[in-house]
């Protein structure tokens, strides 16, 4: 292996860029970066669907400084992280430069569920697919735009087939120190809560951020012990439960969505 002559300081740059990295899904549509990852750790990547941020768990820290000893590796990871922030702070977007009025005033986009990549699974098909990309395009376009969805906790269920040939759900809890999500947090730094009147009670949630490239995109979880169980479970599974769950997901989402823009003062065009 080369060694690089790197200080503690670029050790550090590097390590912090790349945890910045992968908590963007931006490196979803980069094959560069998706290579840095899987080289990482090419078992974690294959076992752990492909996702960034749990194989940056699986890689202690030091074993991460260590790769970024060989002078080759550096350079790309230097190569990726330059490209991630000028992408991130490009001035001449094709929304800068055509639709200017939506960069204060975003678009905001509503939908049950957004597909980015099997990191996040909280998208059943077809809709959710086509939303993740309008997220990624408007990204790419520089185009204001702020999406808003819910927190699928178990996300859509893996199929297996059994001893019987019988199909089998298989659910995933998902962990959100794995997957490239953040809390919304209010200005005391704690976890900002809101709530939305549901069949005569309120229901309360909070909030996840998914980076998207320049985008976010917004994630309500209901999932807090402020609220009965049946509450709970509303953002449980894509499309699960009956037609009344979905109809108070529709709720919760519409008017929930409208509120937590408020809380956080974007208003949408």
């Amino acid at each position: 292996m080369s060694k690089a002559s790197l200080s503690a300081t670029e050790l550090t740059e590097l390590t912090v860029g790349l945890h910045r990295l992968a908590k963007n899904l931006w490196w979803t549509w980069n094959q560069e970066a998706q290579e840095l990852f899987g080289e990482l750790s090419p078992r974690a990547w294959q076992n752990l669907y492909h996702n960034a941020m749990a194989v940056l768990r699986e890689v202690s820290d030091y074993e991460l400084r260590v790769r970024l000893q060989d002078q080759a590796f550096a350079h790309r990871v230097r190569e990726v992280l330059a490209k991630f922030e000028a992408y991130m702070h490009e001035a001449k977007t094709w929304g800068r430069q055509n639709a200017p009025q939506l960069i204060n005033n975003p678009v905001a986009y509503f939908s049950a569920e957004f597909g980015f990549h099997e990191t996040l699974p909280i998208a059943a098909g077809g809709l959710g697919i086509l939303a993740g990309d309008h997220a990624k395009s408007a990204s790419d376009l520089g185009i204001g735009f702020v999406g808003l969805s819910l927190f699928y906790r178990e996300g859509y269920f893996q199929q297996t087939i059994n001893q019987d040939n019988w199909q089998v759900e298989v659910y995933t809890l998902l962990n959100p120190r794995n997957i490239p999500v953040e809390p919304v947090l209010n200005a005391k730094g704690e976890p900002l809560v809101c709530a939305v009147e549901i069949a005569m009670q309120q229901v309360y949630f909070q909030a996840w951020r998914v980076n998207v490239g320049r985008n976010p995109v917004y994630l309500l979880d209901t999932n807090l012990q402020e609220n009965e169980p049946r509450y709970r479970d509303l953002t449980l599974r894509v499309y699960g439960g009956d037609s009344t769950t979905r109809i108070m997901q529709e709720i919760l989402l519409g008017v929930g969505g409208v509120r937590l823009l408020r809380e956080l003062g974007v208003q949408p065009s």
